[in-house]
């Protein structure tokens, strides 16, 4: 029987206001990044129980954050319509760019496997949209693309091992996915998932957790009103055979480094495995967890400590004036 998760192994404590995000960073052990309404992106350090850097040059509501795929780089939004790209441990490195103008939530995912990050957000008459950008140049847009003027939130999700955008909005009873190329328009649409029910969110199982057999590309999970429904996105093939060009490497979710590496300025591509049924997996490392003692155990365990001091010597002053 699965029992339930009761107890934290560890709390991290710094934010003012109520945390929106939190990303693992992609190849460093141990390493997560959050922000949140106090507008503050941190970087955290688990298995110290530390924060480990504080980033403060953000001018509004952080509303979505992700690491490019070694971890070299983060990419946010904020409600001030900005799209900032930045090496988290270099708080120089800083590069702030108009993102998109309208009133709705604007997010961003990296495409890294084409250089390339993409935004989705609105115009200013409340058009959805998708635009494209360089990130060697940030200046302008590669391409700003309208897509509807459905009210909902989109929430971006990208498989870099077929450069696929899915785009799922909140409240949507659809995801629309398209095919991200080096060209103009760079993004091109594939095809769209329909239902008569609308979603309130999603989430996405790692590639790794596909059936290959089936030729599943991706699984998107939709959070219904009172169900999680599954939805997996096929390609039609006639032959039995494993699909090389459907199924490189993969990410096998597994760190490259641990996070004093990290901190120390290295960056290291993520690990992959084959999605090739029967096939050996590498041998990766089993990663172990030992948690630091945060300062406040420590003063507490120092309290405990003293008052236990305090008894100890109560009772010998009782036993002396005997």
């Amino acid at each position: 029987m699965t029992e339930n998760i009761e107890k934290a192994i560890v709390t991290l404590e710094g934010h003012s206001k109520k945390v929106a995000f939190c990303k693992f960073h992609p190849t460093a052990n141990n390493v997560l990044a959050s922000g949140a309404h106090d507008t503050l992106i941190k970087i955290w350090d688990i298995e110290a129980q530390s924060e480990a850097i504080n980033f403060e040059d953000h001018g509004g509501e952080i509303t979505s954050i992700d690491w490019n795929a070694d971890g070299s780089q983060l990419a946010t939004t904020c409600k001030d319509k900005k799209i900032r790209v930045f090496d988290p441990r270099d708080g120089k490195s800083v590069q702030s760019i108009d993102g998109f103008a309208g009133p709705k939530r604007s997010s961003v995912v990296w495409a890294s496997n084409q250089e390339k990050i993409i935004g989705v957000g609105s115009s200013k008459t409340s058009t959805r949209q998708f635009g494209v950008w360089d990130p060697k140049k940030l200046d302008a847009p590669l391409v700003v693309t309208d897509i509807d003027q459905s009210a909902g939130v989109l929430l971006p999700f990208y498989d870099p091992d077929n450069s696929i955008l899915y785009l799922a909005g909140k409240g949507d009873a659809s995801i629309r996915y398209f095919e991200l190329v080096k060209d103009k328009p760079y993004l091109h649409a594939l095809s769209e998932f329909r239902d008569t029910n609308s979603q309130q969110g999603v989430a996405w199982l790692p590639k790794r957790a596909c059936d290959t057999t089936k030729c599943e590309i991706a699984v998107c999970l939709r959070l219904m009103k009172d169900s999680i429904v599954p939805i997996s996105f096929q390609v039609p093939r006639k032959s039995d055979l494993f699909q090389k060009d459907l199924f490189p490497d993969a990410y096998a979710g597994a760190p490259s480094m641990e996070a004093k590496e990290y901190f120390k300025g290295e960056n290291r591509a993520p690990k992959l495995k084959s999605m090739k049924p029967g096939t050996a997996e590498t041998v990766v490392a089993k990663t172990t967890f030992s948690a630091k003692r945060s300062p406040q155990e420590l003063q507490d365990e120092n309290d405990k400590l003293k008052a236990k001091v305090a008894e100890l010597e109560a009772e010998l002053a009782k036993l002396q004036g005997r």
